[in-house]
Formats: C-alpha cells, structure tokens, sequence
C-alpha cells in the first residue's frame, strides 16, 4: 500500500445530499490493475458511480489513485455468501460513457456483457419543506459484440435478436431450450454466459 500514490479525497460540495454516492455501503476487500500492468491487492476500495472514481484507504484516510486503472475486484460477504465483483474500462466510447467509464463484468468471452452503474444529483421537494437534492442510482446493460461492437441493450429477445442478427438464432434456440426469462438480468447473464460456451 505504502507504493500506491494518491491524493486525498474532498466531500466538499456532497455534504447535504441524501443517500451516497458510493455502490456499496462499506469499504470492499479488492484488487486492482493499472494501465502499466502492475497489481495492488488486498486493499479497501469503494467506488463511486456519481463520479467513476475508485478510492483506497490509507490509514484512515479516503484517496484518489493518480495511477490510471484499467480493471478492479472487490470482495465482500453478503449474508453467508461471499461475492466478487469484477469492473473493467477501456471499451468503445458510447452517448452516455467515454473509455475511462467503469463497466462491472456479468460474463465475459465473445461477448462481455456489462451493467453501467451511474448516479445522478436529483432535487425533490417534500410537503411544506424546503426542495432538499439526493443521489438517484441507473443502472444500464450493454454488450460488447465481436467486431468491438458496443450496444446498450434492453432486457428483450425480439431487441437482441434484431440487434445481433448473425446470432438471432442461436439466440432463439438458447432460449427456448433453457427456458430463458429474459426480463431479468439474472436471464440474460445466463443467454450471453451460454452464448460465450457456444461460439468460442
């Protein structure tokens, strides 16, 4: 930890909004890589969605890597469940992220499937109150196709089917022979989890 460099973080400008800017509740167990291929493990990282930054603790104190990242994990147990999540960056440049954004990883093959956390400052204004601001969280899933084809993608068979033309039919076939619902995120984790076995 004494090798990472970084500069010390500012809420300044944060204080009087409800909710938080971070994905998780509490520091994560992680690992991290950097643009020049070098490893830091079994650091306390959280990251903020608000802002695509990617803290560590140093002593007690919040800080801001100043090497670039490309990719970071972080651990942490979940009742009796121990979870790992995989974030990468590097990929095409769309309307709503640029090549530093911070994707996390749901498969990985062919096709990487990503879900994009973002959180926006909203303003509401309770009954005879005063307008009060507070952290409002998207979530968005795209895919990376072969061809470094980027697509934000909807939770639809008939939309990836359209979109991906060359694999509407295994698409098709993946899902009636595995009974896919692909309404949720769970399902279409699971279609590009098989898509990847199936065209590797």
């Amino acid at each position: 930890i004494e090798d990472i460099s970084g500069r010390p973080f500012s809420s300044k400008g944060l204080e009087d909004i409800e909710g938080t800017p971070y994905l998780l509740p509490d520091w994560a167990w992680g690992a991290v890589k950097f643009k020049n291929g070098k490893f830091a493990k079994d650091i306390s990282l959280q990251f903020s969605p608000y802002n695509n930054i990617l803290y560590f603790k140093k002593g007690n104190e919040q800080q801001e890597f100043l090497q670039p990242i490309t990719e970071f994990m972080l651990g942490y147990t979940e009742g009796a469940d121990s979870v790992a999540r995989v974030f990468r960056n590097g990929y095409p440049s769309t309307a709503n992220t640029k090549g530093e954004t911070f994707f996390e990883l749901l498969a990985d093959g062919k096709f990487q499937l990503l879900k994009l956390h973002s959180k926006t400052i909203s303003s509401f204004k309770p009954y005879n109150q005063p307008e009060r601001k507070k952290f409002a969280e998207l979530q968005d899933l795209y895919v990376l196709a072969p061809g470094n084809k980027m697509l934000k993608i909807k939770k639809d068979k008939n939309f990836l089917m359209n979109e991906l033309p060359e694999y509407a039919n295994k698409i098709e076939s993946l899902v009636a022979s595995n009974k896919l619902k692909l309404k949720s995120e769970e399902g279409i984790q699971q279609l590009f989890s098989l898509l990847n076995k199936q065209t590797n």
